[in-house]
């Protein structure tokens, strides 16, 4: 069974989502709710990668690119990027193409899947369980047979 987004359509794709890593972006896109969308991207560890349109007004990516409808962008700061800027206006950073680094600017408008990288949730290494059962009571001395010592043996 495929998993589904736990929250109705109006309320945010958070990090406790199944959802989150694979269908935030698409899910804050497709609904053009890119104040949510932004949130989700900085929650994240990482923006793993996103799929723009290009042709979208404000994109900046290099010339052999514009002509494409969609291109996956691989983002993830520290191995395809320096770092990635975000803000309310959309995706700034710098990639390589061809072996020559570009900077690329991707309005928010323009961005309509990707995956995130979850943020790793902190457990505590020792925990009290609540509701769990209580110490069993503690174990009793065998009474010695009747009529006697207990002599140990049979």
């Amino acid at each position: 069974m495929d998993p589904t987004h736990e929250h109705p359509p109006e309320e945010p794709c958070t990090p406790g989502c199944p959802l989150f890593a694979e269908g935030a972006i698409h899910f804050f896109a497709v609904q053009r709710r890119h104040r949510e969308l932004l949130e989700a991207c900085r929650a994240a560890a990482a923006i793993e990668w996103v799929v723009v349109a290009p042709g979208v007004p404000g994109v900046s990516l290099p010339e052999f690119l514009r002509e494409e409808e969609l291109v996956r962008l691989n983002l993830v700061a520290g191995r395809d990027t320096p770092e990635v800027l975000l803000d309310e206006w959309g995706i700034r950073c710098n990639l390589t193409f061809r072996g020559t680094r570009a900077d690329c600017a991707l309005p928010w408008g323009s961005v309509l899947a990707g995956r995130l990288r979850p943020p790793e949730r902190k457990r505590p290494r020792f925990g009290v369980i609540e509701g769990g059962k209580r110490d069993p009571a503690p174990a009793r001395t065998p009474e010695p047979p009747e009529g006697g010592k207990d002599t140990g043996e049979d």
